[in-house]
Formats: structure tokens, sequence, C-alpha cells
């Protein structure tokens, strides 16, 4: 064995073991691809990564024991469906940024009737039972919720969108919004919900076949489509809202609605007003089932039959089909609900019996470098994600960089570099670090060889 992989291995080996898991399939996978040195290890990245250990305490994935910890017989996961999250003003710490990842995380209980939500970084809370009436619910489905502490359960079985409000720590009931108020004739079945920046509320009224907004007080602004009109087929499912006026937020011009039909094999991309801007697809025999955007306004769903999560850029592209069936590293069983803290990229996904917790990574699809003229060469590269670039020479003592921290698009991207020093020539060969700008940037960067054409 060659002793770059050697050192490679000694390095994984002094880490957990799903490093070293993550270690061997990137070499069965991507061997003469990724780039190893004799210092740290270096993968093609992924779509998703765990996070260190420090942040989750090595639970990376919450499973049946873990909820038996905390309550006992009390409650199991019976069909968990939406995620939602947010960092609660009220628990926010303003002089300082170390507890800004400390989020709420609300989880569907669907088969208990109830809501499943962290009183704090170390407790758990429970609300709701089944029944028709008030702090009760009937087959809830999706659920959103803001720094406010606001939050919105799409009550399926009793054809109504609950609101609650989380003042802290303990949640309160507010009030049912059935779409009756001013002469609405009513929600049917509404699967999901979202909230934007203004603290309108966005239902998917799939029995309806439609998209209903209300304001903040529960009364009706608009229709997608309007009443009398039809659009969607087996729909709306799948939804979430882009709205460039949330604090974290890339496009602050960007506000549109995100949402699949035709039993989540179409996407939809739609003007908050209801004008249709992109109708497209999803990839043959993948169906969207929840959603999630994230900082970027890229579009994350859950494929409940296909057990993998599904990422598009803003303009619905694809990016990526991230996970499998199973139960190790990088797979889901039944992947439902998914939620996204802006900010970091904290990412949290429900499934069958349980949830996983993920931060944003990137992933390099792939990468060359031609000379283009003069000392000017092109670099094109794809990856799933915005990401850092940097391009350099290594050398003992005389590193001499290229590139540094450039961002750019997920996709294919081409930059322009200037060989200033005259140390590129065909068949050079410079390291191509790759870096997520999100909260795995401090942690996790991956370097791949990249030879001039």
């Amino acid at each position: 064995m060659p002793r770059i992989l050697e050192d490679g291995i000694l390095l994984a080996m002094r880490c957990n073991r799903d490093h070293v898991k993550k270690f061997v399939r990137a070499l069965i996978k991507l061997y003469g691809i990724a780039a190893i040195s004799g210092s740290a290890i270096f993968v093609s990245g992924e779509t998703l990564v765990f996070p260190p250990y420090g942040h989750s305490y090595g639970i990376r994935k919450a499973t049946p024991k873990h909820l038996f910890m905390f309550f006992g017989p009390v409650t199991f996961f019976s069909d968990p469906q939406g995620l939602a999250t947010a960092k609660m003003n009220s628990r926010n710490d303003p002089s300082t940024e170390k507890d800004d990842d400390e989020v709420v995380v609300y989880g569907v209980n669907s088969g208990r009737h109830q809501l499943i939500y962290n009183t704090s970084m170390w407790t758990l809370g429970i609300y709701g039972s089944k029944g028709s009436g008030k702090d009760q619910f009937l087959d809830p489905r999706g659920v959103t919720t803001n720094a406010e502490g606001h939050v919105f359960v799409a009550d399926r079985g009793n054809d109504r969108i609950v609101h609650l409000f989380n003042p802290r720590k303990d949640v309160h009931w507010v009030k049912a919004i059935d779409g009756c108020r001013g002469g609405g004739h009513g929600l049917k079945k509404p699967e999901q919900v979202a909230l934007g920046a203004r603290g309108n509320v966005y239902v998917s009224d799939t029995g309806n076949r439609r998209l209903v907004v209300f304001d903040s007080s529960g009364a009706i602004i608009r229709t997608i489509p309007p009443a009398g009109t039809a659009m969607f087929v087996n729909g709306p499912a799948a939804l979430a809202v882009a709205d460039g006026r949330q604090k974290w937020s890339y496009f602050n011009k960007d506000r549109f609605i995100l949402c699949a039909d035709k039993q989540g094999s179409r996407l939809w991309k739609i003007t908050f007003g209801g004008e249709v801007l992109i109708k497209t697809a999803m990839p043959s025999n993948h169906k969207a089932q929840y959603a999630a955007v994230d900082y970027y306004h890229n579009l994350w769903v859950t494929d409940k039959e296909n057990h993998c999560i599904l990422k598009f850029d803003h303009n619905l592209e694809l990016l990526d089909i991230f996970g499998s069936h199973g139960k190790d590293d990088n797979q889901f069983v039944q992947p439902r609900g998914i939620a996204i803290w802006k900010r970091y990229g904290q990412t949290f996904i429900a499934e069958k019996s349980g949830a996983q917790y993920y931060w944003i990574g990137t992933e390099l699809k792939s990468a060359k470098m031609m000379h283009a003229q003069d000392n000017i060469y092109e670099l094109f590269v794809d990856c799933t994600e915005y990401s850092y670039l940097t391009l350099f020479k290594p050398a003992n003592e005389d590193t001499t960089f290229l590139l540094k921290k450039r961002r750019i698009l997920p996709g294919g991207t081409t930059v322009k570099v200037t060989d200033r020093k005259n140390i590129v020539s065909q068949g050079t060969t410079l390291t191509l670090r790759v870096e997520a700008t999100y909260s795995c940037y401090t942690y996790y960067h991956w370097d791949y060889p990249v030879t001039v054409k």
C-alpha cells in the first residue's frame, strides 16, 4: 500500500468509526479522483455531512431508544411527519453568538396525534392528544415555525390549521384556522404549511387542490389558483416558501412558493401572487413528499418511496440525489419531514422511526482546468452547493495560491485563473480545495488534484 494511503488510514483510525467508514467508502468509490495527503484525509465531499461529536453529543440519529430515555412508555414514534426549526428570539443571548445554533425543533408524531419538541438543549416536551378540540390533533401532517415562537400545524384530520405559540419553553394554544372566515368554503385535508417573513401562512389545501394564503389573523388573502379555476392534480404537497425578506436569505428579492402535485411527481415554482414561473417533472420514479428551502433558496425534498433526499437549485435544476435505503451512514428509511435552519445549514430529517441531524456540505461532481491564452486558465467546477474554492500549488516551504476562498454557484461554474508567477503549464498538477459556506466550513474541507490540460 502506498505510504500516502497508510498515513490517511492511520489518521482515520484516530478519529471515530464513522470517519473510517467514510474514508473506506470514498476510496472504493473515488480512488484516483480523491486526493489523500499524509496529514489529512480528503474525500469527494458530501451533500450532507454529520456534525462533529461536540455539536450533537454523538446523537446524529434519534431512535426509539433515545425517545424512550426521555419519556419512557408515555409515547413512542408513530408515523412521524413534518419537521420545523428556528432559533427562537426568546432563547437567544444577544451578547454572544455562541448560542446562535441552539435551535428549537418541532416534529409531528402523527400516529400519536402530537407534537414533540425540545424545551431546551437537553429536554423534550410533548403537546397535544387525539381529538378535535383545543390542544388536540387528528392525523396532523406539516408544521412550520418562526423566531418569534409562532407554530402552525396542518391538522389534516380536522380540516384546519392549528396556531400555537411558544414564548420560551411551553407550547400554548392560540386558535384554529378552518378557512371559513369571510365566506371561505373551508379547508379540506390540509397537508403542508409554511410561513413568510410578514407572518402570512401558506397552506397546501390538498383536498381542494389549491394553495391558500392566510394573514396572521387567519383571514384569507388569496387562493392559488383563484376560486373556480383548476391548476393542481392530486396536490399540492411538499410546500416551501422562499421569502427574501427573511433575515437569513441570500436572495433578498426572491419571493416565491415551491410545491408539488401529481402525487409528488411534478414541481411548481409560483410567485406570491400566483403566477407560475416554472413547472417541471421530478426525476423519473421520484416523488416529493416534504420540502424545505435553505439560505440560498435551494429546494430540498424528501422521497419516502426511494429513501432519499433530492436537492434542486432555486430554478429547480437538479443538483443531487442523496442517500439510499438502510440504517448506515447517509441512509434513510422512508424519510418524511425536513427542516433547515438557514443561517448555519443545520438540517433535520424525519424518517419512519426517528430523525437524523446533518449539516449542509458540498460535493464535487467534476473539475478540470484548461489553458485559455497566455497566462490565463479556465477552471471548470461542478459542485452541489455554493462553495469556496482555493487553488494552490503545494510545496514544503513555499505554497503558491492562484485562488483563495472564491465563492461559486452550485452546478457547473467556470472560473478564470491568472498565473501571475508563471508556475503553471500543461501537465502541472495543482490542488483544488473545496469548502461549503455553512457550519461545516470550519470543520470540513476536501482537496482534489487537478492536472492542467
